[in-house]
């Protein structure tokens, strides 16, 4: 039973250090500037589980109602999908944070899983 459990705990661990590579990269690659805003604000909004946030082009349309010169425009829709940019960011940075405490802990009770089935 106990190798059971040790086997179930690697297993574990491996796909949470997976997810956590995953999760760096895919953040690491959004946060570096690589990306310009545009493509940014998409990817984001398309990965955003609530969904509830326009296109870009639906973006550009709003402020164009309450906007009429097209540097305003720009500089409006350009601040708002920095914000919500910067909001997502933070949320996929504590979600790492988040997997790696659950790998630590993983870890930590495979260990002591393994150190109780084998007293020396």
């Amino acid at each position: 039973m106990e190798i059971i459990c040790v086997i179930a705990g690697i297993a574990i661990g491996m796909a949470a250090f997976v997810l956590l590579i995953q999760t760096a990269v895919r953040n690491g690659i959004r946060m570096s500037g690589l990306i310009d805003w545009r493509t940014q604000y998409e990817l984001e909004r398309i990965d955003d589980v609530d969904g509830g946030k326009p296109t870009l082009h639906e973006l550009y349309e709003i402020t164009a109602k309450t906007d009429s010169a097209p540097d305003a425009i720009e500089r409006n829709v350009r601040a708002k999908a920095l914000d919500y940019i910067e909001s997502r960011n933070s949320i996929h940075v504590r979600n790492c944070w988040i997997v790696i405490g659950v790998a630590v802990g993983v870890c930590f009770l495979t260990m002591i899983i393994t150190l109780a089935s084998n007293p020396m």
